[in-house]
């Protein structure tokens, strides 16, 4: 019997690979569902109170056998983090531009450490001088080893061969 590897998993029977359109949607979209579960627990593994964030996380059909996943919109600066000001002290294309502290900034930090709004102007600015460090969630739940697992059951459920991309997006689409 093959190694199904996902298919075995998603419960895709070698019967229902015979019959490939309903086979090849339902292994679309459990594997969408299990990749979403996949990063919001990772999510709520690596970075601090993310609750909202990891709960966020959806995977959205785009058309045949392709998918994304969705989260908030401050997903990509948790994912690649946040350059201190003036520097490029994480690699990401994300930076501080401005060392002084906004109040908006200041009663975001409040609300969420619960803390009175001078002390969070002073955590807001060490925010700015040391930058948000990167958690990498997307490069560590989509590796290589996840992107050949896929690509191999693709080829065993159609036949074809298959070179799997991840395209990783600008915006809050994972």
């Amino acid at each position: 019997m093959a190694d199904f590897d996902f298919l075995e998993d998603f419960g895709i029977t070698t019967q229902e690979a015979e019959q490939p359109q309903n086979a090849y949607d339902k292994f679309i979209t459990q594997l969408s569902t299990r990749l979403a579960t996949e990063f919001r627990d990772y999510t709520k593994k690596v970075a601090q109170n993310t609750g909202a964030l990891a709960a966020s996380i959806i995977p959205l059909p785009t058309g045949t056998l392709s998918f994304r996943l969705e989260a908030e919109d401050y997903y990509p600066f948790v994912d690649e983090g946040v350059n201190a000001v003036g520097t490029n002290n994480f690699g990401s294309r994300f930076s501080f531009r401005y060392p002084g502290v906004s109040h908006n900034m200041a009663k975001a930090i409040s609300q969420w450490k619960g803390l009175d709004m001078e002390h969070a102007y002073a955590v807001s600015y060490n925010i700015k001088q040391r930058g948000l460090r990167p958690k990498r969630i997307t490069d560590n739940v989509i590796t290589d080893e996840v992107l050949e697992k896929i690509g191999k059951d693709l080829a065993e459920l159609t036949g074809l061969m298959f070179e799997i991309n991840f395209t990783r997006n600008g915006s809050n689409n994972i």
